[in-house]
């Protein structure tokens, strides 16, 4: 079932924001995939995300490309 598939991601990708405070910022980008996204939460609420940079340039292009920059 692609439905406990996308859930299973979903969890996966969720990080308390404590993870952070308690040093392991390092481990978590160095075993981040091209393709993987990590939401930060705070008090139940997602605050941040960290992404690969590649990921985060193809992005800013493509946004460039909707906003007729490029």
């Amino acid at each position: 079932m692609k439905y406990k598939s996308d859930l299973r991601v979903t969890l996966n990708s969720l990080l308390p924001i404590s993870y952070l405070n308690q040093g392991k910022a390092a481990k978590i980008i160095s075993q981040l995939g091209p393709d993987d996204v990590k939401i930060i939460v705070k008090n139940n609420e997602p605050m941040a995300a960290i992404i690969p940079i590649a990921r985060f340039s193809e992005l800013i292009e493509k946004e460039e490309i909707l906003e007729g920059k490029i």
